[in-house]
């Protein structure tokens, strides 16, 4: 079960060739079914090539939206920074109580189905989007739906 009390006091996260800068904290907003988020640039050598965020709970909108959402600048992409950069984030949830996090992408995103893969989680299904969810509102209508098991 997830615990949210605060967010923590978050120690240097890094690995010795990225490092996750924390930009902004984003508490819940209960009415809109939101959990508070944790947002995070990732650099190498001070330079920044992508982004990473935490989302710290487990909603029915999560199990389509993923807790963890990750993107890679166009020009730093195929190095792995965001495989990395999801496994600096494993303190962070684990703090919070969480033992698995889900990690969603659109059905012809291969790129983000191989960080899926190079971290080791389970694919769980191709899922109809409902109408409700934002994605949907978005435009997209199916994502791949994968679990990563922090127990490990």
């Amino acid at each position: 079960m997830c615990v949210f009390e605060n967010f923590m006091d978050l120690p240097e996260l890094t690995d010795g060739v990225v490092r996750l800068v924390c930009t902004k904290k984003v508490l819940a907003i209960p009415e809109r079914k939101r959990v508070p988020v944790y947002f995070f640039d990732v650099l190498k050598d001070g330079e920044r090539v992508g982004e990473v965020s935490l989302r710290i709970g487990y909603v029915e909108s999560l199990y389509y939206g993923g807790q963890i959402a990750y993107g890679t600048d166009e020009a730093h992409r195929g190095n792995g920074y965001a495989v990395q950069a999801c496994r600096l984030l494993e303190p962070v949830a684990k703090f919070h109580g969480m033992t698995k996090l889900l990690i969603t992408n659109e059905e012809n995103n291969a790129a983000s189905r191989r960080v899926c893969e190079k971290l080791g989680t389970r694919f769980v299904c191709k899922a109809e989007l409902p109408t409700w969810h934002d994605l949907y509102q978005e435009g997209q209508r199916h994502v791949n739906i994968y679990e990563w098991d922090l127990t490990k």
